[in-house]
């Protein structure tokens, strides 16, 4: 029994020299294996230092848009040229054929190259054609002046007429009249008495009170116009 005790008791020391010694072999292989890799980092060369990678930005193939074209400033418009309205003139009424009257003249006739020459027209004017010296043709301004006195004849006559005083009277006178730009009538008086003084004060007084023509006249006739105005009771 001694003996089987002594054997277990030298088995067991074997083994644990067995362990001690490999572990030394492991560690000392462990600290020469970390030596030399010390040494190999200590002797080694220098590492070179990293590269920069340089960045590269692709251009897009497509080239810039064009700049805006500059704004072009309005111009200022000519002024439009402003067309003349033609105004038509109004065409006188051709009256029925009566027997030609002439225009009478104020001052005395034989002065001039031509009875016409002497004084301005009275236009004392009744209708009809106005007859011309030698027959030649008639000229526009005298036409003018026949048909205007014509239609002033009859604003007077009508006028008068409206008096209860006036149209109750017999008379055969000459009125001058004066007339603005406008046709309006700036003055008329008597050129001769009737012979009653009655009737002249009748008469003037109704001159003075009669509304203004409708129509103006010709820019280049003469005035006073001198009208010859009539009234004749019946019965």
């Amino acid at each position: 029994m001694a003996a089987l005790a002594e054997d277990s008791v030298d088995g067991r020391a074997s083994n644990a020299r067995r362990l001690r010694n490999a572990l030394l072999a492991l560690f000392g292989a462990g600290v020469v294996v970390g030596g030399g890799m010390w040494l190999k980092d200590q002797f080694a060369a220098p590492s070179a230092p990293a590269r920069k990678v340089a960045r590269i930005m692709i251009m897009p193939d497509r080239p810039p848009p064009p700049p805006p074209p500059p704004k072009e400033e309005k111009r200022p418009e000519p002024p439009k040229e402003q067309k003349q309205m033609k105004v038509e003139q109004p065409k006188p009424v051709e009256a029925p054929p009566q027997q030609a009257e002439q225009l009478k003249m104020e001052g005395a006739a034989g002065d001039g190259p031509s009875p016409f020459a002497a004084g301005a027209v009275t236009n004392e004017y009744k209708g009809g054609e106005v007859a011309t010296i030698g027959g030649g043709p008639v000229r526009p301004n005298r036409m003018q002046f026949a048909f205007f006195t014509s239609a002033l004849q009859r604003h007077i006559q009508d006028e008068l007429a409206r008096n209860r005083e006036v149209k109750q009277i017999n008379y055969r006178v000459t009125v001058k009249v004066w007339l603005a730009r406008d046709g309006a009538i700036r003055r008329a008086e008597l050129a001769e008495s009737t012979g009653d003084d009655a009737a002249d004060a009748a008469l003037s007084a109704a001159l003075r009170e009669m509304r203004a023509f409708r129509d103006a006249p010709p820019a280049d006739m003469p005035q006073p116009v001198r009208l010859r105005i009539t009234n004749r009771m019946t019965g």
